[in-house]
């Protein structure tokens, strides 16, 4: 026989869910001991097992073993486990959990002499507070409906959570109900509906302390969002015989006409450029054969609301376009400029016509023509927020004045047409090198998204994206749309080199820095920051900017720029350094002050390829004649024999980066070094950074973390 005894099968409702502890009001100690068919106490051959049968209501633990000081099994709360008693006997513990209501704990061994098994089992009740309700919440799903015609979602399902006292279901109310729904106030023809009826108050009944009714809108739109209330009564948890002491709880469900009145172009951060590639057949193993051809798309997507922030309707269209000529200064002075643009634009009001006081808009890059796309960003001055449009060009009379094809809205968000003169800025132009998905359609939260397709040797250059729909009222269609500037991405992590490395200090040298994106395609048009740093009483500056700033041309069509540094009075004790960054991994570079050779190697990132090392005397002479050797770790290693510098100090060494492991999109890549010495006791080094590749898979596209093995 198996004997349990506890110090209490009472417990209180554990609504905190603390967990076991010694002393602990909401656990009991139970006491397990087996004897034998002459009643004495014996020994088990195998273990005892302990289960609960509602472990919401009481879960059990062990005794803390000693042997395991990292683990407090006491303090853990299992369904069921097993263990080996002490000479049968033993004790464990049962804690209340979160439920109210009673739990069978089993116990259960296998008799030593006979194989059989014996089992024995306890109640335990958990207590909570009197089954009335205590408190009522609400939750609408979805909270967005629309009238009755416009083709979205036109009802909502209102979910009542009903709880006692003790933050319990309240038990179920049987024969009568114990919620009522009311709707507050104006509902333009909505109504409640429910197993209780339909109307503006519907009366409902809890299933494990949760009662529904659906709220269906009207055809007219209410004023706005739609309130209901549920009540219950705290005195007999029953409100078909009145309400003597309510509890409420009010939501609120949004009832939107779906007409698009905001549109806001977003950028997603992660995952968001897709690599495009030649599709060239299949392989042996049918898996697709081909390149990169060049190209990335970018996705971009816009976030639609109604005058209330309210999402438009499933469905709605957005138009998307692009324009990225005619631009002048890319790369040279960055990222670019639109040449027919200004901040005098004036259209007019709820007609075709554009001028501009300062206009050339025959003359300048070229001239616009019909067909091209006027934007006006009517966003970025105050009280013209209905004037942001794109517009296509239809006819230009002069420089100062054109027609568009369609009119433009009557900036008239208040009621009344207000027209603040040529105040606003724009831009007129075409694509000439990207384009984008014409349109898409929004989904259910008022989202939809499209494809910026450009080439991959255009990285950095700008352009300027605009996304666009219709807003129709009952008399005059009106366009909403928002006009974003674009330069285009590249492929994350972009890789920053820097060349020579080290610097010799004291002197006035030229530094190289390029930037590369993910795939080694160069970005145009980026301004490289440097800052000096641990230069003692010395001084640093690059193309004359002392301390830090910027090199003062922007990268070129390889994403290379090249500044003057000068260092002066930097000591050999000097932990001097100077800091390249663009936005990503700022590139570190040590600034060496030395009587002895220096050797340098260009560039010091690299994925593979030819490496240039420049070895020099004290003075910056060039040392020839001398045999450069190198050793790499990590998985690169150099191809073929290091010749010996020529008359001006300099060499190639051929690394490969084929023994670095590939890597999942957007994951850190996995990189090695080669350090190159004169061979030398105590003899100069220069160290090369190697990175490895991004794995790809049968769709040509970045293979994500869960897809991806890091093969190529």
């Amino acid at each position: 026989t198996i004997t349990l005894s506890a110090t209490r099968t009472t417990l209180p409702l554990n609504s905190g869910n603390v967990l076991p502890y010694p002393g602990s009001p909401f656990m009991a100690e139970v006491s397990f001991t087996y004897r034998n068919n002459a009643g004495v106490i014996t020994a088990l051959t195998s273990d005892a097992t302990f289960t609960t049968s509602s472990p919401s209501t009481v879960s059990l633990s062990p005794p803390d073993d000693p042997s395991t000081a990292d683990i407090n099994e006491m303090a853990s709360r299992v369904v069921s486990f097993h263990e080996t008693t002490n000479n049968g006997s033993y004790v464990f513990f049962a804690t209340s959990y979160d439920v109210a209501g009673t739990s069978t704990v089993t116990a259960s061994a296998t008799d030593p002499a006979t194989g059989r098994t014996v089992t024995k089992t306890l109640v335990f009740t958990v207590q909570g507070a009197p089954p009335l309700p205590g408190s009522v919440t609400l939750s609408p799903s979805p909270s967005v409906v629309y009238v009755a015609g416009v083709g979205g979602a036109t009802s909502s399902v209102i979910s009542a959570q009903v709880r006692d006292g003790a933050n319990q279901p309240v038990p179920d109310p049987g024969a009568v109900a114990n919620v009522l729904y009311e709707i507050v106030g104006d509902a333009g023809g909505g109504i409640l509906s429910g197993n209780g009826g339909s109307g503006s108050s519907v009366m409902a009944k809890t299933t494990a302390g949760i009662a529904t009714v659906s709220f269906q809108s009207g055809t007219i739109l209410p004023p706005g969002p739609v309130q209901i209330r549920a009540t219950v009564d705290r005195a007999d948890n029953n409100v078909s015989n009145g309400i003597s002491d309510p509890i409420s709880a009010t939501t609120s469900v949004a009832v939107s006409d779906g007409k698009l009145f905001g549109l806001v172009i977003t950028s997603p951060d992660l995952e968001a450029i897709t690599e495009n590639h030649v599709f060239a057949g299949v392989d042996a193993d049918g898996n697709p054969v081909g390149g990169l051809d060049g190209t990335y798309s970018f996705t971009i997507s816009v976030l639609a609301t109604d005058r209330q922030g309210n999402p438009v309707v499933p469905g709605t269209t957005i138009q998307f376009g692009v324009i990225d000529a005619p631009l002048s200064g890319f790369p040279g002075t960055g990222g670019g400029s639109f040449d027919i643009a200004g901040g005098d634009g004036n259209p007019l009001e709820g007609g075709t016509a554009f001028t501009a006081p300062t206009g050339h808009f025959m003359t300048a890059g070229g001239g616009a023509g019909p067909g091209d796309t006027l934007l006006v960003f009517g966003q970025l001055v105050t009280g013209n927020f209905d004037l942001e449009n794109a517009r296509v060009v239809q006819s230009i009379a002069n420089n100062t004045n054109l027609t568009v094809t369609s009119a433009f809205n009557r900036n008239d968000t208040t009621g009344s047409s207000v027209n603040y003169g040529p105040v606003l800025p724009y831009v007129i132009g075409r694509a000439t090198e990207a384009n984008v998905t014409a349109s898409a359609s929004t989904n259910s939260l008022g989202v939809a998204s499209t494809k910026l397709n450009y080439p991959v040797s255009r990285l950095g250059k700008q352009t300027i994206v605009w996304a666009q729909g219709n807003a129709a009222t009952s008399s005059v269609v009106r366009t909403v749309a928002d006009i974003q500037p674009v330069r285009l991405p590249g492929v994350a992590p972009a890789q920053l080199s820097v060349s020579p490395t080290p610097i010799a200090g004291n002197t006035t040298t030229q530094v190289t820095a390029c930037l590369l994106d993910a795939n080694n395609s160069p970005i145009l048009g980026a301004y490289i920051g440097f800052s000096f740093s641990g230069l003692g009483i010395g001084t640093g500056s690059i193309d004359g900017s002392t301390g830090s700033g910027v090199i003062d041309s922007p990268t070129g069509l390889d994403g290379c720029t090249t500044g003057v540094l000068t260092t002066a009075g930097i000591s050999s004790e000097d932990e001097a350094m100077v800091t390249f960054s663009a936005g990503g991994e700022p590139v570190e570079v040590p600034i060496v002050v030395s009587t002895g050779l220096l050797l340098q190697a260009f560039p010091s990132s690299t994925s593979g390829g030819a490496v240039t090392l420049l070895l020099t005397d004290g003075s910056g002479n060039p040392v020839p004649n001398a045999q450069i050797v190198g050793t790499c770790t990590g998985g690169p290693s150099i191809t073929g024999p290091i010749a010996p510098t020529g008359a001006n100090g300099r060499t190639i060494a051929t690394i490969s980066a084929s023994g670095l492991e590939y890597v999942c999109a957007g994951e850190p890549r996995n990189t090695g070094q080669c350090v190159f010495t004169t061979g030398s006791q105590g003899g100069p080094t220069a160290t090369v950074t190697v990175l490895g590749g991004v794995a790809v898979g049968p769709d040509f596209s970045p293979l994500g973390p869960g897809v991806c093995a890091p093969t190529p």
